[in-house]
């Protein structure tokens, strides 16, 4: 019996020492993280997002879901987070045969960035404490002359851009850039 006992004596020792630390961590282990990181590792998903059943890829932290279809563009890839700028978490890209092209790319918030002062204040507008819904841009891809529209809104607390790029000197169709007014904001 004092076996027992002492068992007995050590366990609640122990559990009571373990109390402490347990209290200051407030966010609870996720038991399925190691499972889910194997899975990840397994289907090859970029890092942050998961496939789901019907083929389409939704980035986590953002709750932004990439569509396989979204009306006459078709999901090509997808990407996780660069390495080259740290505040781009991912981007799916897109086309239509017809020589459109459309992305979506998930942002972190970075005071000041951007590849010029409109876009910079573009994100600061959007960041604020009274946003616009969101903010729609056209530019000129110095590279290959092609026509963007993008249109910028922030879901849980990402900066999503909704892009079309074609080589035409027209205005670009609308229809993909506005997918970013569909998103949910969960």
């Amino acid at each position: 019996m004092r076996p027992v006992r002492f068992a007995c004596a050590v366990a609640s020792v122990l559990a009571f020492s373990a109390l402490p630390s347990l209290a200051q961590d407030k966010t609870p282990p996720n038991p399925l993280a190691p499972v889910s990181g194997v899975l990840q590792a397994i289907a090859n998903n970029p890092d942050g997002w998961t496939r789901n059943m019907d083929g389409s890829y939704r980035q986590a932290a953002s709750g932004v879901l990439c569509p396989v279809q979204f009306k006459t563009f078709s999901l090509g890839d997808v990407q996780g987070p660069a390495t080259d700028n740290p505040n781009i978490v991912g981007l799916c890209r897109y086309s239509d045969g017809a020589g459109r092209f459309g992305s979506i790319r998930i942002r972190k918030y970075v005071e000041g960035w951007g590849s010029d002062l409109s876009l910079a204040d573009n994100d600061k507008q959007l960041m604020s404490p009274n946003p616009p819904p969101m903010l729609m841009r056209a530019s000129v891809d110095r590279k290959t002359g092609a026509s963007r529209l993008t249109v910028t809104t922030v879901r849980n607390g990402y900066l999503i851009d909704c892009s079309v790029a074609q080589i035409e000197h027209s205005i670009p169709r609308g229809d993909f850039p506005l997918y970013c007014t569909t998103i949910p904001a969960n």
